[in-house]
């Protein structure tokens, strides 16, 4: 499925940037024509900053899935400082949802007591973060990039009937309490294409790297020893700043 919509993406976007390709021409040679000398400062150089707002899928590897299959949904917005230097800095803040379910889960360590542990779970989130982007083309059409970022998020794991995992004791090991903020440390990986006027559109993906093994409100009654993690997708639209 999530191929088919990347596939999908980059046909329309192929198809989308093709249209505005024919149209910039013909406005350069009319413009050509009628002679036009002066160009607009957005014709002489890229654009400092770049206004991304996007949406995609997210989905969560942990206790209740050993893959990230189970997929929910993000919005995205963020600035990326588009300074013609190898490395780029990047805002990004995103509300979402992460989701996960294994009917089949049962605890196979040992416990004190009987483990009873949720078998399903939702997490709405909010995060923001800080990113190096490294640019590895860039161009005045395109820029391929890789990335690390530091930051925080905000979750809080719910059940199927949308009531807090965190009061429901039961769900845990004896004594066992989390916090509702974890650091992250995401990882990325993107494209860009612009236009001459600075407007474009992009895809990016990569891992949030979550600092906390409660996204799924399991942890001691995990059968896992690494932290919970999410993947995410970003299909942005990008807009030029000129502030």
């Amino acid at each position: 499925m999530l191929q088919k919509i990347l596939l999908y993406f980059l046909v329309l976007l192929t198809g989308t940037f093709g249209v505005f390709e024919r149209t910039q021409a013909q406005s350069s040679v009319q413009g050509a024509q009628t002679k036009e000398p002066d160009k607009s400062p957005s014709d002489k150089h890229s654009p400092t900053r770049l206004l991304e707002i996007g949406i995609g899928p997210t989905a969560y590897k942990g206790d209740l899935a050993s893959s990230y299959r189970k997929w929910a949904s993000a919005f995205y917005i963020g600035v990326k400082f588009n300074r013609k230097h190898r490395v780029n800095g990047h805002l990004n803040l995103a509300i979402g949802s992460i989701t996960g379910q294994n009917p089949s889960y049962v605890f196979t360590g040992e416990s004190e007591t009987t483990p009873t542990p949720n078998l399903y779970f939702k997490t709405t989130f909010f995060s923001l973060n800080y990113d190096l982007q490294i640019n590895l083309i860039k161009t005045p059409r395109w820029i391929v990039y890789v990335s690390q970022g530091i930051g925080f998020m905000r979750y809080n794991p719910k059940d199927e009937y949308g009531n807090n995992f965190q009061d429901q004791l039961n769900t845990r090991a004896a004594n066992e309490t989390y916090g509702s903020i974890s650091a992250i440390l995401p990882t990325q990986a993107g494209v860009i294409y612009l236009l001459p006027n600075g407007y474009g559109a992009g895809i990016q993906g990569g891992w949030l790297n979550t600092q906390t093994d409660y996204l799924d409100n399991i942890s001691q009654w995990g059968n896992r020893s690494k932290k919970d993690n999410a993947l995410w997708l970003k299909f942005q639209f990008i807009v030029p700043l000129t502030f």
